[in-house]
C-alpha cells in the first residue's frame, strides 16, 4: 500500500499565516483597582506578649569591641594622669566619681612627690584584651609602654546611660 501525499498532508495540522503571532488585549481606559493589603496580626513571638515596644527597637548595648577601645583610651589617659602630662579633669566623663575622686588625690599626691619634672614620653598601648562577664560589665587588661617600660593595668567598665564608665583601674 503506498501513501498518496495528499493523504500524507492531511494528517498534520494546517497552519495557517495571519501576519502577527502574538495575542494582542485590550488596553482598559481606566486603572485596575488595587488589592488592599490586610496588616500583618500581631502575633507573640517566643511567649513575649505582642508587638514589640519602643524600647526594644532602640539602639542595644555596645559590643565588647567598643569596651575594649573605651578601655584602651581610659586607661592610657589614667596613665597620662598619674604622670602628670593630663588634667584629672579630663576623666570625668568616663569614670565613675568614686574612682575620679581617687585618681585625683593620687595625681595630686604623685605630683607633690615628684614635682613637675619632665616625663619621658606619652604611654603607647601595647595590647589590649576585654572580657564580658555575666553581669555585663566588661574586664580589660592593657599593657602600656611608657618608654623603657612596660606597665600592666587591669580595668573594669560598665554601661551607663548607653556607654561605658570605668569603674575600677589597677595599675602596675
Amino acid at each position: 500500500m503506498t501513501t498518496t501525499p495528499t493523504a500524507a498532508r492531511a494528517a498534520r495540522p494546517v497552519r495557517y499565516k495571519t501576519g502577527s503571532q502574538h495575542c494582542t488585549h485590550p488596553t482598559p481606559t481606566h486603572p485596575s483597582p488595587t488589592r488592599a493589603v490586610p496588616p500583618k496580626p500581631s502575633k507573640p513571638v517566643n511567649g513575649s506578649g505582642g508587638v514589640e515596644s519602643p524600647d526594644s527597637l532602640k539602639r542595644q548595648p555596645g559590643t565588647g569591641a567598643d569596651a575594649s577601645r573605651t578601655a584602651a583610651i581610659v586607661v592610657v589617659a589614667a596613665s597620662e594622669v598619674l604622670a602628670g602630662l593630663r588634667p584629672v579633669d579630663h576623666l570625668a566623663r568616663w569614670t565613675s566619681h568614686s574612682l575620679f575622686e581617687a585618681l585625683g588625690r593620687r595625681a595630686g599626691l604623685a605630683s607633690r612627690i615628684l614635682g613637675h619634672q619632665p616625663t619621658s614620653r606619652r604611654p603607647r598601648i601595647r595590647s589590649v584584651r576585654a572580657e564580658l562577664t555575666m553581669s555585663g560589665a566588661c574586664e580589660a587588661t592593657v599593657l602600656l609602654e611608657e618608654g623603657n617600660r612596660v606597665r600592666a593595668a587591669a580595668a573594669r567598665l560598665e554601661r551607663l546611660r548607653e556607654r561605658w564608665i570605668l569603674t575600677g583601674l589597677e595599675i602596675a
